[in-house]
């Protein structure tokens, strides 16, 4: 005769759950080198977070949306002539991705706007301070830029180097100050190992995808972001 089968009460298999669970996790912590520990924690919480430039420096997190920010772009005029509008997609796409992350920006077509009134070129960061009032002015300095693999016009790479100031907006007599609190500069190559045939991919599509990049690499200096797009 089959002795009938032992069923444990609900508390009790809670707690064999319970024990079990913190074996295995025990088991795997302690692995040469913690590897599997660690890539299983990612494959929970994801990858880490890599800090903001900006805050790292200045100790100020813009994603608190507490600061107004003001992003501006020049280019030289051989650039501009190739890409026309080069300087205010950069002052869009940057913005937007910005304002995605909590940070408070000045409306980019505003910015777009007094830029063209005024004839564009030099940035006078004092003047943008009266103009808009912000606490932070961002000026991205791009000196190369270009879609193309030198010297080989039929295939496409994206490259482009610069720099990136910040200026801190403040008042003293009834007059704006614009004082530098952080620089940085920035080189982008995409892709990384070997340019792309026209023939292969649409030289619009390729435009928009790093343009997209690019902007999307600017930005990330002034929010915490995931690690994969950094220049």
């Amino acid at each position: 005769m089959n002795k009938p089968s032992i069923d444990l009460n609900p508390g009790r298999r809670l707690v064999l759950q319970f024990l079990t669970a913190g074996i295995c996790s025990a088991v795997v912590t302690t692995l040469p080198g913690c590897s599997l520990g660690v890539m299983m924690g990612k494959m929970i919480a994801g990858e880490p977070m890599i800090p903001a430039e900006f805050r790292k420096m200045t100790k100020d997190d813009l994603t608190k949306g507490k600061h107004t920010v003001l992003v501006v772009c020049t280019a030289p005029e051989s650039i501009d002539s190739e890409n026309s509008t080069l300087a205010y997609d950069v002052i869009d796409g940057v913005t937007r991705r910005m304002k995605l992350h909590g940070i408070n920006v000045v409306n980019p077509d505003l910015v777009a706007n007094y830029l063209d009134m005024n004839g564009g070129g030099d940035i006078d960061p004092t003047q943008l301070a009266e103009e808009f009032d912000p606490d932070y002015i961002i000026v991205i300095e791009i000196q190369h830029f270009s879609y193309r693999e030198p010297n080989s016009p039929k295939l496409l790479r994206g490259q482009s180097s610069g720099i990136v100031r910040v200026v801190e907006v403040s008042e003293i007599n009834g007059h704006k100050r614009a004082s530098s609190v952080f620089g940085t500069e920035f080189a982008s190559t995409y892709p990384i190992h070997q340019p792309v045939s026209e023939q292969g991919r649409s030289s619009l599509i390729f435009q928009k995808e790093y343009m997209d990049r690019f902007c999307t690499q600017l930005a990330e200096k002034f929010y915490d972001h995931r690690p994969g797009n950094d220049i």
